[in-house]
């Protein structure tokens, strides 16, 4: 059941991501609120409870020495009070007691009037003094005032923090045994992700073996048996296409080389035209099938790679312009053949419908934008994805006179992936196809 909750949706917001930070949430997150309930419930009713039984005891020490006054001298009172106790006793004769500037502060003072009120029905003054480490009782008796000076000790549990020390102590080193063990389980995972991650760019890692806990073994062996797999039908149609390719140019180029010795006329030409046709349809169905490439990464300068392509790719009639916005050449480490491919096949694209190409480049913070503009017929907005699939050739918007396989879109887009970025299609300012490419930034 799907709970929908403005606070959970604001908690999904600000939680993390990562499996890794998750899961030592869900660790801390419970060893935190059980420390919070034990401090709170346990410590909290612990120290009133001790503190009152403290109290308690004092108060009836404070009851038995003022019944004592009565039948023994004020000099042994003291002296006993002082020996068996440890309390100091004044007295202040003719005096009177009053509660003016004598707030409750502490749980010390309010437990101890509570219990002196209630156990010898007087009034009372009580003073705490935590730095001083001793607390002060003024009880009024008859026309005097006896005043005590008992160790703070004596009325308060001051070593409970031991237990918050020790609770303290152990919850981490839980944790720590927590963080190490799980930091061994998230790895293998980690690394499985970085193997799928590099093997869907066009990269492999080479002595990749499972590891971690049965169930990221199995993910992993799954894995594995799943790129093998793919890395077979892509070997297969590899050489499938490239057998058809080389099969059919011997005979394409025994024709061609049949109606050149023809007599130059309509239909000889219609037939080259043809005859070539073919060939450049061939031609791409084998870069398609190679696309997945295992050329290695290097350092590329995209401003003169597209220099380049724009001045092999002129043609009369045909505009192309390139604008950069950053003046300082954009270096990024990429797959150069690559890359090249895919702009050359959208500029030709873009020519093949066009007569004014615009090329920019420009650069955020964290990615490189190349977006190629022409001012053809363009492709109809809900047409964008089928446009992008293999084999697809948009005759409603396109003009079917010109030769093509319904391959160029699809093979820069899965070049385009294999550098794990992202190409997507829109209206152009100056009215046709709008090709955006955005490639990250190197870490």
């Amino acid at each position: 059941m799907k709970i929908d909750m403005p606070i959970f949706k604001k908690l999904k917001k600000i939680s993390p991501n990562g499996l890794y930070t998750r899961s030592l949430i869900i660790i801390i997150a419970p060893i935190v609120v059980l420390q919070a309930i034990l401090t709170f419930v346990f410590l909290e009713r612990h120290w009133q409870l001790v503190t009152k039984k403290l109290s308690s005891s004092v108060v009836s020490e404070i009851g038995m020495i003022i019944k004592m006054q009565k039948s023994s001298d004020l000099e042994t009172i003291t002296s006993f009070a002082k020996e068996f106790y440890d309390i100091s006793i004044n007295f202040y004769p003719n005096q009177e007691i009053t509660k003016d500037n004598n707030n409750l502060r502490t749980i010390v003072e309010r437990t101890l009037v509570r219990e002196i009120e209630e156990r010898l029905g007087t009034e009372t003054w009580v003073k705490d003094f935590p730095e001083e480490k001793r607390v002060i009782i003024k009880i009024p008796t008859n026309s005097n005032v006896i005043e005590f000076l008992i160790p703070r000790r004596n009325v308060y549990a001051t070593n409970s923090h031991i237990f918050l020390v020790w609770m303290v102590i152990s919850s981490i080193l839980i944790l720590s045994v927590a963080i190490l063990f799980l930091r061994q389980q998230i790895k293998p995972i980690e690394k499985l992700a970085k193997a799928a991650e590099s093997f869907g760019m066009g990269q492999k890692i080479e002595n990749f073996k499972p590891s971690g806990a049965s169930e990221v073994r199995k993910a992993a062996d799954a894995y594995i048996k799943m790129q093998e797999r793919i890395e077979k039908f892509i070997e297969q149609r590899t050489l499938m296409l490239a057998g058809v390719s080389h099969d059919l140019r011997t005979p394409l180029t025994r024709i061609r080389l049949q109606l050149e010795m023809l007599s130059k006329n309509k239909e000889s030409e219609e037939l080259l035209k043809d005859v070539d046709e073919m060939h450049y349809m061939l031609e791409t169905y084998l870069d398609f099938s190679q696309t997945a490439s295992s050329e290695e990464n290097s350092i590329v300068n995209i401003n003169e790679m597209i220099e380049e392509i724009t001045e092999t790719s002129k043609e009369k009639n045909k505009s192309i312009i390139f604008k950069s916005s950053n003046e300082n050449h954009i270096n990024h480490k990429c797959k150069y053949i690559a890359l090249k491919r895919c702009i050359i096949n959208l500029v030709n694209n873009a020519k093949a419908y066009g007569d004014e190409i615009i090329i920019c480049l420009s650069e955020t913070n964290n990615e490189i934008n190349i977006n190629i503009e022409d001012d053809g017929p363009g492709i109809n907005e809900k047409d964008y994805e089928k446009a992008l699939k293999p084999f697809q050739r948009l005759d409603s918007s396109r003009n079917q006179n010109i030769a093509g396989s319904g391959l160029g879109l699809s093979i820069s887009q899965d070049i385009i992936k294999t550098l794990d970025g992202n190409l997507s299609l829109s209206k152009s300012a100056i009215g046709g196809l709008k090709v955006e490419i955005q490639l990250p930034k190197n870490s």
